[in-house]
């Protein structure tokens, strides 16, 4: 089961949590997403590319009861769907999502009923001027026996909510982030640039799925942009691509220094030449009749080489 390997190699992520993985995760989820993106883009995993309204392109690997494993890419190559509503939105499960290459923002937004602030206090204006207004949209994303045949039905409910953003998390390569199942949230890429993620997602029974439309929204039916064989490939290939190429820095690694290197260190001189032993003085005894000993077999001076 792919969402249990890698839950247990994400770990325990706080709700709402984001920042650097730990060394072993940047090892694991990215040595994961190369080897099932080869089976896509070679046909040997029967999985079909969905362009999200939300600006991504997901890749379903996974579906296994309440858990799911999706990889989402925002890249130009890959194209994008028409937007139906905003991109604020609140999931009906919880997600937790390392990057694998990229860079983009995850807000989480703050949403009140117009009529009446939920639990009290008051949203700060937007700069040019009051909280923006929005219609609450149910999103039903229905099941067909064929997925071409898919759609999400988008639903106005009664609510008319304020909306302004929260708090801001800038995420890169290498770092894990977590959205609770019913926290509204946006996450944005920055325009020309591409980013892909690991989607981890467990269904809380009970929790909405949510999207912020304009207040005069009306119900609306969206067949789902399914890619064909060839566009998913291709898709993984884009994917794999990048994640073939990317060396993300460890944590708590030191970033490269800026400008020319330093010159190499100089050689180091080279040892003198090694002298000679003085002669030792000749030895007045006569030699005549003495018998040699260990001592005089070796000429005075020389050395034993090894």
């Amino acid at each position: 089961m792919d969402y249990e390997y890698l839950s247990r190699a994400v770990g325990q992520v706080a709700a709402g949590w984001s920042g650097p993985a730990s060394a072993a995760t940047r090892e694991v989820v990215p040595g994961w997403a190369i080897g099932v993106l080869r089976e896509v883009a070679d046909g040997g995993r029967p999985v079909r590319a969905v362009r999200h309204p939300l600006g991504f392109t997901c890749l379903p690997v996974e579906r296994a009861g309440r858990d799911g494993v999706c990889v989402h890419v925002w890249s130009p190559r890959a194209g994008r769907a028409a937007a139906a509503t905003s991109q604020v939105h609140a999931h009906c499960w919880e997600l937790t999502s390392y990057v694998l290459f990229g860079r983009l923002e995850n807000r989480i937004m703050m949403v009140a009923e117009a009529a009446g602030l939920h639990g009290g206090g008051a949203l700060p204006a937007r700069r040019d001027g009051e909280p923006g207004l929005y219609r609450v949209l149910d999103v039903r994303s229905g099941v067909a026996a064929e997925p071409e045949e898919a759609v999400d039905e988008l639903v106005p409910t009664a609510r008319l909510v304020h909306c302004v953003p929260g708090q801001r998390q800038l995420i890169g390569p290498g770092d894990v982030y977590s959205v609770p199942a019913g926290v509204f949230h946006a996450t944005h890429v920055p325009a020309g640039t591409e980013a892909a993620t690991v989607a981890l997602g467990r269904l809380v029974p009970g929790a909405p799925d949510w999207a912020l439309g304009p207040p005069g929204s009306e119900p609306r039916r969206d067949r789902r942009d399914q890619r064909d064989a060839g566009q998913t490939a291709e898709v993984a290939r884009i994917v794999l691509g990048r994640l073939l190429t990317a060396t993300p820095r460890p944590p708590g690694a030191p970033r490269p220094p800026r400008g020319p290197p330093a010159p190499p260190d100089p050689p180091a001189p080279p040892d003198p030449p090694a002298q000679p032993d003085p002669p030792a003085p000749p030895d007045p005894r006569p030699t005549a009749g003495r018998r040699p000993t260990a001592r005089s077999r070796r000429p005075p001076g020389t050395r034993w080489w090894p």
